[in-house]
């Protein structure tokens, strides 16, 4: 989070279009940028014993312009992400602390691998996103969602002492594993509030209070924060996303149920025994939920499907038979199992026998 005071500067329109953004409109933040401050004072005096006509002076100075803005990420929790996902948002928040209606722009980056995270002290950043960042105005419930409209370029005309809730939105590619990690810098800069919808222009500091005291001056006093270099008009925080994806393995095994022969149940893979598969997929602890796992698996031309055992599915292990069933159709076996949380397993079993 970054804190920047500018002063001076004259006074700019309050643009309508970014109301919707904000909370209820903020109470102003101080003697509003461009107000003049005057001050009288008045001399009486005597000749001898007869008053005289008073005399007075007047001092005028004009409000410069101070900014002191905020930039900061809206929790301190990474953003889940699944690999291949798409309009995914990290959110921030911007405060007006300024005695004037500003303009910001606004710019995303990845950081450089390797960069340590700000809210996992102990993890870094070790992926990009796939590419592109857009910008969202939260419409008031703080979450990503259709509501929140179109894509912004900037943050136009924010009044002083508003804030403004921010969703910085990326797609990322398939193949990442669970736990690795993109963190992103959103940088906020200020702008002149031109009393237009485009980016206003940026500030050209005086290098020395003017002469005269009704000219506004404007002055970046932003101190040294996060490692951004101090005075330079801007404020920036980071965010992470986090991959968490599924850790599917599948196995398959076989057994003897019955033999050939009246009793053979020894294991032994006689023509005319029945064998028993079992294929188990499991979720690898501390991963995320998989839905609509599909198994099919192609019969071997030496076994013939038993139809009377059927498929049987959702077994925890391959000694235990699920409630749910799969089919069979010209030697493919096909089962579905709903949903597979991490740190578990479940079966698809069937029967066939050898020619």
């Amino acid at each position: 989070m970054k804190n920047i005071l500018l002063s001076g500067g004259a006074a700019s329109a309050v643009a309508a279009s970014l109301l919707l953004a904000a909370p209820a409109s903020a109470a102003p933040v101080g003697t509003q940028v461009g107000e003049t401050i005057e001050n009288t004072v008045d001399v009486t005096f005597k000749i001898g014993t007869i008053d005289q006509d008073p005399i007075d002076a007047v001092d005028e100075v004009a409000v410069d312009r101070k900014v002191n803005l905020t930039l900061s990420r809206s929790d301190n929790v990474e953003t889940s992400v699944s690999p291949g996902e798409a309009g995914v948002a990290v959110t921030y928040v911007l405060t007006n602390e300024s005695n004037d209606s500003l303009d910001f722009a606004l710019d995303a980056d990845e950081v450089a691998t390797g960069t340590t995270s700000e809210i996992d002290g102990a993890e870094s950043d070790n992926i990009d996103s796939e590419g592109g960042f857009t910008y969202y105005i939260d419409d008031g419930d703080g979450i990503f969602n259709a509501a929140d409209g179109s894509p912004i370029t900037h943050i136009d005309a924010l009044p002083s002492g508003d804030s403004v809730t921010l969703h910085v939105v990326t797609d990322f590619d398939i193949g990442y594993d669970t736990d690795d990690r993109a963190i992103i810098t959103l940088t906020a800069t200020a702008r002149e509030d031109n009393g237009a919808s485009t980016l206003g222009d940026t500030f050209t500091p005086a290098t020395s209070n003017s002469a005269n005291a009704l000219t506004v001056d404007t002055v970046y006093a932003d101190t040294d924060d996060n490692g951004q270099t101090a005075g330079d008009g801007m404020a920036f925080d980071t965010d992470d996303y986090l991959i968490l994806a599924a850790g599917l393995t599948a196995s398959k095994s076989s057994r003897v149920v019955s033999g050939a022969f009246t009793g053979d149940n020894t294991g032994t893979y006689l023509p005319g025994a029945t064998i028993e598969y079992c294929i188990l997929v499991t979720n690898a602890t501390g991963s995320a939920s998989a839905s609509d796992v599909e198994i099919s698996d192609t019969l071997p031309s030496e076994v013939t499907y038993v139809s009377g055992f059927g498929v049987v599915v959702g077994g925890a292990d391959c000694d235990t038979l699920g409630s749910g069933s799969g089919t069979e159709s010209s030697g493919v076996v096909t089962g579905t199992i709903g949903t597979l949380a991490g740190g578990e397993s479940q079966s698809v079993i069937f029967r066939a026998l050898i020619k």
